[in-house]
């Protein structure tokens, strides 16, 4: 019995060594898919100050997408949680959005006031908090991408 049971000590180990090698691969793989997409900078916060002083600095003009009202709320709101301008991240880039529903901010201004589900897959994108003027002007900037 007791060579029996130093063969399945042996072969513990063994598994052991082999399944530690394999989730250290996994390990990086997983933090690779992780890491941090960006930042959130909430209104009040430093960074949200300079991300919207930037655009203007910058001297970027509206009809451009640069500059504007929208995309300052875009930065300061929690849209580029799950948001990015030109890449899907949680949610569609704004620029897929701004092709889908060209010409038709009220449709938009009325997903990011109250949310909206099953438009772009099974993940819902929940109702943000924006009165109707700051969901207008960030679906005219959303629009202004296309």
């Amino acid at each position: 019995m007791t060579i029996l049971k130093k063969y399945l000590a042996a072969s513990a180990a063994m598994l052991a060594l082999v399944a530690g090698n394999s989730f250290a691969a996994t390990d990086e793989a997983i933090a690779e898919r992780i890491k941090p997409y960006g930042t959130v900078c909430v209104a009040g916060d430093e960074c949200a100050n300079e991300v919207a002083a930037a655009p203007a600095a910058a001297g970027g003009d509206a009809a451009a997408g640069g500059g504007s009202e929208g995309e300052a709320l875009f930065s300061a709101k929690a849209c580029v949680a799950c948001h990015s301008v030109d890449n899907k991240v949680v949610g569609p880039a704004m620029k897929e959005v701004a092709a889908k529903y060209a010409g038709d901010a009220d449709h938009i201004a009325a997903s990011i006031k109250n949310g909206s589900s099953g438009n772009w897959g099974p993940i819902p994108m929940p109702p943000n908090a924006v009165n109707d003027e700051e969901a207008a002007a960030l679906a005219e900037w959303i629009l202004s991408l296309n």
